[in-house]
């Protein structure tokens, strides 16, 4: 496997699928293509940025002779080295990397699964929620912005990285949005999971334990927004009294349904950051709508309501097992009290 996924990591951009047969609640229609880089996180992170760089400048030109006029940067290309910049200085056509979409939708799963669980004092009068939320990798691309925006949902949250020093500059801008907000800072996640009500998780780890689940709170909902995933499927099966979300992923609106190679997601889902690129095409903007490492959260919000202009829903919300029933909630609810009781 080894050998294959070094070669595989050399093969030029390949056409994985075309898209067809999507089309906006106004009426546009749009269509696409799903193109392979070959190389997968590993072998992203063992090698310069600049060879994944010519990889996407490549799959730019390939898109622009299929007639693309946009092209989204998905899972792990959308992170690698400045987070699209380089490439959008060499592509033919506008580039985004989705993760303005990425980060509104892993909220806006996080939000839905916290309503349905039912674990934590609902907000009054538009008041901030009296819970705390974490956010491990919090200096990162999605994490900052995920960072910005909670702290105007929760009244505490924890920002967990491994530079001290840029966590300290980023609690600073988000007192300058946020001024009542309690923020605590670490380095080290197991400090302060045993007290959040929610996690967001949005490392570059590929893979590496970040946290021990064991000492997460009962009831905690923790949405997984990294590429590879942070927590290992068999680690989150250990916790039953806990929600554990893949990220947010979205229904597209479609004409009968979507025409599309299996991405293994259910039928007309697709990952956020494919429907950010999706929904700036339906729109018309053929832009550089997320590129870098310093995410607009005020982008997060207008891309969240372009995608309920057009028709976008949040998909059914899944986890290692797949989608969470109504049942598989309340037994998680009933766990989790359980739980917090026998403390």
């Amino acid at each position: 496997m080894r050998f294959l996924e070094k070669t595989m990591a050399y093969s030029p951009p390949l056409i994985y699928s075309k898209i067809e047969g999507i089309q906006s609640i106004v009426g546009t229609e749009a269509e696409g293509w799903l193109i392979s880089v070959g190389g997968t996180p590993r072998e992203m992170m063992s090698r310069d940025p600049s060879f994944t760089y010519k990889k996407l400048i490549k799959a730019a030109h390939l898109a622009k002779k299929l007639g693309a006029e946009i092209m989204g940067l998905g899972a792990f290309t959308k992170v690698v080295g400045d987070a699209g910049i380089t490439v959008a200085k060499n592509s033919p056509i506008p580039i985004t990397t989705g993760n303005s979409y990425s980060a509104s939708a892993a909220l806006w799963a996080a939000a839905d699964a916290l309503k349905k669980l039912d674990l934590i004092e609902p907000s009054v009068n538009n008041e901030k929620l009296k819970s705390k939320s974490m956010i491990i990798g919090a200096t990162g691309a999605i994490g900052s912005v995920s960072s910005k925006l909670l702290s105007m949902i929760f009244e505490e949250i924890i920002l967990c990285g491994r530079n001290k020093d840029k966590l300290e500059i980023l609690k600073k801008d988000i007192l300058n949005i946020s001024p009542n907000t309690k923020i605590m800072i670490t380095t080290n996640a197991d400090e302060y999971v045993s007290i959040a009500d929610m996690i967001v998780t949005a490392t570059s780890g590929a893979g590496k334990k970040i946290f021990d689940i064991m000492k997460v709170k009962p009831g905690c909902v923790i949405t997984d927004v990294a590429r590879p995933l942070d927590l290992k499927p068999e680690d989150v099966n250990k916790r039953p009294d806990v929600m554990y979300i893949e990220s947010g992923e979205i229904e597209i609106p479609v004409k009968n349904k979507l025409k599309m190679r299996n991405i293994h997601l259910p039928q007309n889902v697709v990952f956020a950051c494919m429907a950010e690129t999706i929904v700036l095409a339906l729109e018309g903007r053929f832009e550089k709508f997320t590129i870098g490492r310093d995410i607009e959260w005020k982008k997060v919000k207008e891309i969240y309501k372009l995608g309920l202009k057009h028709g976008m829903k949040l998909a059914a919300i899944s986890g290692v097992n797949g989608v969470y029933t109504e049942k598989d909630i309340e037994k998680i609810r009933t766990l989790a009290l359980a739980a917090i009781e026998a403390r």
